[in-house]
């Protein structure tokens, strides 16, 4: 088997997303008006979506002994590695249930498994020391923090992406003891807003003092570079449709690593992670449209 180009660290999930009329008073009940399963997770998405782009890709992640065969078999063959896949006794598969009204108002809740006490285990580092790039997404800070500096000391390419958990996960000491340590930090608007209040950036070109590279993901926008060599705009490319973002931004970062595998600019690859973004939005669920890299390059191409 060849090394790995990429190690993935974060969550692997079950996503149960539900839809009601209106929200219950307490103590009482509501009819559920569908309910949909999928499979999902920060790391589990971009590895299977960076894999089936043509990238050899490890997935390091705590699940339960419950991980459903089909799931496993869709990473498998994608080409993930999942020898750093862990299932840990006495815990079921973490689990995000999405309960949405007909307002559209949400709430999420999150069962986080193994992942919750993943700074109790030890560093799952196989797969990452031959990788030629780690990025690290959800999951327990001292995890991390143990984890970056010994891929730092190993001289491993390091992005940081945090995603939701950054604003009640992390903390900015924690926070400002990682950024240094990486080479790209993730984030789109709100979670670049507390890394600047984490590292006291009053702005976003401040948080270049700690880290070379920022990537800000703006939505339909697209993406903002931001580094040394000043900011650089890079465009959305259309979907056919949009059904659901679930996943979007998690796919971005798929394409990304795959412009850079294939000895792409920032730019470029950021494109090719737009394109690659606009075919998740196209089917509810984050990998119930998993596109190929010729059909990504295609799309990317209306842009580039």
């Amino acid at each position: 088997m060849p090394d790995p180009y990429l190690c993935v660290y974060g969550h692997t999930n079950l996503d149960y997303i539900m839809g009601l009329k209106e929200f219950p008073e307490k103590n009482t009940s509501v009819e559920v008006l569908e309910k949909r399963q999928y499979f999902g997770g920060t790391a589990a998405n971009v590895a299977t979506i960076a894999s089936s782009l043509g990238v050899p890709t490890a997935l390091a992640s705590y699940v339960g002994r419950d991980l459903p065969a089909p799931f496993r078999s869709l990473m498998e063959e994608k080409g993930v590695m999942l020898e750093d896949l862990v299932e840990v006794e006495g815990f079921e598969t973490p689990t995000v249930w999405i309960v949405s009204d007909s307002k559209h108002d949400q709430i999420a809740y999150v069962y986080q498994g193994p992942m919750g006490v993943m700074d109790r285990m030890p560093l799952l580092t196989e797969q990452a020391l031959r990788s030629k790039k780690v990025h690290v997404m959800t999951g327990r800070p001292e995890y991390y923090l143990k984890l970056m500096r010994e891929m730092k000391a190993a001289g491993k390419d390091l992005g940081f992406d945090p995603a939701q958990e950054i604003h009640n996960i992390w903390d900015a000491a924690r926070f400002r003891k990682a950024l240094p340590m990486c080479d790209i930090f993730f984030g789109n608007e709100n979670e670049i807003r507390t890394a600047m209040r984490y590292s006291g950036a009053e702005r976003e070109e401040d948080l270049l003092d700690l880290v070379p590279l920022v990537i800000k993901t703006v939505g339909a926008k697209g993406s903002i570079l931001i580094s040394k060599e000043g900011r650089m705009d890079v465009p959305a490319v259309e979907a056919d449709r949009v059904v659901d973002t679930t996943g979007c931004g998690d796919a971005f970062r798929a394409g990304f690593y795959a412009g850079l595998y294939r000895r792409m600019g920032l730019v470029e690859a950021a494109v090719i992670g737009s394109s690659a973004a606009s075919f998740i939005i196209e089917q509810p669920g984050a990998l119930t449209r998993i596109p190929g890299w010729d059909e990504v390059r295609e799309r990317a191409e209306k842009v580039i």
